[in-house]
């Protein structure tokens, strides 16, 4: 089975709040398709890196994106955050806020599908 790897920062690319990780670990509808967790990103070479833990959330492959942006979806409502979070897979990035309907859910799972590589896991930048 592939897997498909997105990071998760706010839109100003801070550290999310773990709330999110805990919310996304719990969530019923994601237990079989992904989990969520703290992953720091190795610095290139020559670079001190940003010594940021970035939330990574692992679905099962491609067909998982549409819950996985809707569970997201639904804690950034519960929170009321005026603040989206950025989601990221490759080169593709878009911004979750809570007031997603089912069709901008669609569009965005279109976009992050097309960066996902189908010979193999798709790898977030």
């Amino acid at each position: 089975m592939t897997e498909v790897r997105l990071r998760i920062v706010t839109e100003a690319g801070a550290k999310v709040p773990d709330g999110l990780r805990i919310f996304l670990s719990r969530d019923p509808e994601l237990r079989g398709i992904g989990r969520a967790r703290w992953a720091s990103t190795a610095p290139k070479e020559g670079q001190l890196g940003d010594a940021l833990d970035i939330l990574t959330l692992v679905v099962t492959g491609s067909l998982a994106l549409p819950s996985a942006i809707e569970a997201v979806k639904r804690w950034c409502g519960s929170r009321g955050m005026a603040e989206g979070v950025e989601i990221r897979l490759g080169s593709q990035r878009i911004t979750v806020n809570g007031t997603e309907d089912p069709a901008e859910i669609r569009r965005m799972a279109y976009l992050l599908k097309a960066a996902y590589p189908e010979s193999g896991p798709g790898e977030a930048e």
